[in-house]
């Protein structure tokens, strides 16, 4: 029954260059009310007779009989009255010059203080505010602001400012965002309503068949009962957000959605801010009627703007008085949608479009209803045509902007019929429609989170290069938007494993049902004594949002065994859970018994021998070597005080004296602080075997010489390869120690009878007794060392060194 609009909507498009007259009742294309010379929106032109021009439709639907007036109508609302004011030719442009609003501070008593200052001032209220914000509005005289000012009860007095609308006369974008895929939805043809409160914050609502009209609170004249639409452009807004899945004209993006009217504007289609403030201050009033806890409405739809900027700190900076009572409304829960506006220009000068806590739509060129860029440029409106899937070429643009929408050609109800708009304000009660369908199904999301579900549903298949900026919005898209969906947790069946002090890290898995994409926070309960519970990612979001890691905090000294912690998926109160299993074990580090030699290139001396203590690396099963300790003891006494040294340190240089015994033991600690067992090395005595010594054993040509600087007094060299010097040795450790000099050659060392490598003894500076080799072993035992020429210069052997 809804399938042949999208005929009806082509066929208007090609035929209303020859329609014909207006069909009486409806407002006639391109000719809404002059734009106020303060707002510069653009004043659009007849389509030119030659060409195709969507501002009239050719057969409009008949004129439904109004439905009886609604029971549910709020406190100081009413149901629509029999009869429409006069005709908007009959009203005078607004002027507000001596209007102002004052704003009181909080805790003030609105109606009490402004009853007594207007008694001691002279003046007269017209309306008063006490719920987004505290004060009123008057027409005042220099001196009556002057003594407000001064009054200790006022935080602000500020002029009263004219608003107007968005948009100008004229398809609808219900096939383009998806709304007809929507389970939440339920486009079908079957009037299926959604349950969610809608304002329409606007010229009104006309009640016509089409519309869900709840009730209505009028600010632009003092009959807040007279909430209708005479200029039409309320009641096109709010076709947008929901008319009814019957079988009559269009269908909203949530059909039926109880609309409210909230008339800040006069049938000019101009206001005043203090009108403006007055609608605002009705809609924080109203609670929902089932919990008076909560605001009554889901959403509200605002496409009516004035100069001004975000102060970035709700209008507390710059004295505006429209921002703290959005400020208000959104921080009471109420999602607030916001045309960008028609300036082509940055949204950042309008406001409440540049308002942090709205949602600011720009507008989408769409011709088919279908992505692609393949509908052409049939669409006629602003004086130009646009081209399919483009940015529209009125629409304000900029940082400030959070979603594009259809907002050209867009075909939606008026007074007396049906009939094709173009403006950001198009574009806007999309978004409002798709927030109605969002806080039905998931009541629990704040202002800020519906923001967030509706640009990550959103999608990029527009002309993004048609942006006039460098950030590109995405389009509202409601089709993968169905019932709330439902999750569940699992941490696997192994227990994880972690030692004490340690961090386990346990993988936690999301399934989703197809519909679920809302934000999963976790958390962690029944935590073991000491234990503690961190999450990475904290929460996860969307469609493929499956998985995050917990990371549990063992403390130290926890007693090996299996705890149990159970993990928490939130989603606004729809909680579900799943036990981990840690495993808590004993693995201290291991550390190696150190051993001892002399260290390399060090003098020795006639008493005492430069030592190197060296150990091998700990081991631990679990956790990183975070550093060691080491002591002392020389010949059997207690054990020194503990050295620390990193983990990369693993050899210390220290001195002996030559004949008595040392003994060296080491510990590690791992990274989480566990410390291993004491490992004690054996006790070793340094001495010192002279050149001369019986117990060296030559082979070939050695010379014997006398030097003062030698270990002993005299040392040997030799220069042919056939030549070797042999020690026969128990010890846990030697070196050989030799003299150093610029015409020296290399000597080649075995141990054990394996060759070792060369040693050079050539150096620039003469040096003398230096140890220029040093081997150490795991144990004491026999062994044998031997030197040999390498044949590419003189050899020196002065002395061997050996740990026993």
């Amino acid at each position: 029954m809804r399938r042949p609009v999208p005929i009806v909507l082509a066929a208007a498009l090609l035929l209303a260059a020859i329609a014909g007259p207006v069909a009486a009742g409806d407002p006639v294309a391109d000719q809404a009310a002059p734009s106020p010379s303060a707002e510069a929106v653009p004043t659009p032109t007849l389509a030119p007779s030659a060409g195709p021009s969507p501002i009239v439709e050719p057969t409009p639907a008949p004129t439904p009989s109004e439905p009886s007036a609604p029971t549910d109508v709020q406190p100081g609302a009413s149901a629509e009255p029999a009869t429409d004011a006069p005709s908007r030719a009959s009203v005078r442009p607004l002027d507000p010059t001596g209007r102002w609003i004052v704003l009181y501070k909080n805790g003030t008593d609105a109606r009490a203080t402004s009853k007594r200052q207007a008694t001691r001032l002279g003046f007269a209220t017209d309306r008063t505010f006490n719920h987004a914000v505290r004060g009123f509005s008057a027409a005042l005289s220099a001196r009556q602001v002057a003594q407000l000012r001064a009054d200790r009860s006022v935080a602000m007095v500020v002029p009263d400012e004219k608003v107007e609308l968005l948009a100008q006369a004229y398809p609808t974008g219900i096939n383009r965002i998806g709304a007809r895929k929507s389970a939440a939805a339920k486009i079908n043809g079957i009037d299926e309503r959604v349950d969610s409160d809608v304002a329409i914050v606007d010229t009104g609502i006309k009640r016509v068949a089409d519309l869900n009209v709840a009730g209505g609170y009028n600010c632009s004249t003092s009959d807040r009962a007279a909430w209708r639409d005479v200029h039409g452009h309320g009641t096109h807004v709010a076709g947008t957000v929901g008319a009814i899945d019957n079988d009559l004209g269009v269908v909203g993006v949530a059909p039926g959605v109880r609309l409210w009217a909230v008339k800040i504007l006069n049938d000019n289609g101009e206001g005043l801010l203090s009108w403006y403030v007055c609608g605002l201050d009705w809609i924080a009033a109203q609670r929902d009627p089932d919990d008076p806890s909560r605001p009554r409405f889901e959403s509200v739809n605002m496409s009516v703007a004035k100069w001004g900027k975000d102060d970035g700190a709700c209008g507390t900076k710059n004295s505006d008085i429209l921002h703290a009572a959005i400020c208000r409304l959104v921080a009471s829960g109420v999602t607030v949608v916001a045309a960008a506006g028609n300036d082509h220009a940055n949204a950042a000068s309008r406001v409440p479009a540049s308002y942090g806590e709205v949602i600011t739509v720009s507008a989408l060129a769409d011709t088919d209803g279908k992505p692609g860029g393949l509908g052409g440029n049939r669409c006629y409106s602003w004086g130009s045509y646009d081209t399919d899937d483009t940015f529209a070429n009125f629409s304000n643009y900029g940082g400030d902007v959070d979603l594009i929408a259809p907002g050209k050609c867009i075909w939606s109800t008026v007074p007396g019929g049906y009939q094709y708009m173009s403006g950001t304000s198009m574009a806007a009660p999309h978004v409002t429609g798709a927030a109605a369908l969002l806080k039905e199904t998931r009541p629990g999301l704040t202002p800020s989170e519906a923001k967030e579900a509706r640009q990550y549903l959103g999608t990029t298949d527009w002309k993004l290069w048609t942006d006039p900026d460098s950030v590109h919005e995405k389009l509202l898209n409601v089709s993968k938007l169905g019932a709330r969906g439902d999750f569940d947790i699992t941490t696997g069946t192994s227990p994880k494993s972690a030692e004490a002090g340690a961090i386990a890290f346990v993988p936690v898995t999301l399934t989703r049902t197809s519909t679920s994409f809302e934000r999963i926070r976790f958390s962690a309960t029944d935590l073991p004594n000491g234990f503690s519970a961190t999450f990475s990612p904290t929460s996860v979001y969307g469609f493929t949002g499956l998985s995050t890691t917990m990371r549990v905090a063992v403390p130290a000294g926890t007693h090996p065994g299996l705890y149990e912690v159970t993990v928490v998926g939130d989603e606004h109160g729809n909680t579900h859970e799943a036990s981990a299993a840690l495993e808590v074990t004993l693995d201290d580090p291991t550390a190696h018994a150190p051993r001892t030699d002399a260290w390399p290139l060090r003098t020795l001396n006639a008493t005492t021998i430069a030592a190197r203590v060296s150990w091998p690396a700990a081991t631990d099963p679990s956790s990183a070597i975070a550093g060691y300790e080491v002591q002392s003891s020389e010949d059997g006494a207690p054990w020194s005080a503990s050295t620390a040294y990193p983990s990369s340190v693993r050899s210390v240089a220290t001195t002996h004296v030559v004949g008595r015994g040392y003994q060296y033991r080491v510990r590690a600690i791992d990274a989480v602080g566990n410390w291993s067992d004491w490992a004690a090395g054996s006790v070793t005595t340094g001495s010192v075997t002279q050149e001369s010594s019986a117990a060296i054993t030559y082979k070939g040509t050695w010379s014997k010489y006398s030097y003062a600087y030698a270990s002993g007094g005299t040392a040997r060299s030799a220069t042919s390869t056939t030549a070797s010097a042999n020690l026969a040795f128990s010890g846990s450790g030697v070196a050989f120690a030799a003299p150093l000099g610029s015409t020296k050659g290399s000597a080649r060392v075995y141990v054990d009878g394996t060759y070792k490598g060369a040693v050079s003894l050539r150096s620039s500076t003469a040096r003398n007794r230096q140890t220029v080799y040093s081997i150490a072993f795991d144990s004491v035992g026999s062994h044998t060392i031997e030197i040999r020429p390498a044949g590419n210069g003189r050899i020196d052997l002065d002395a061997f060194v050996i740990f026993r």
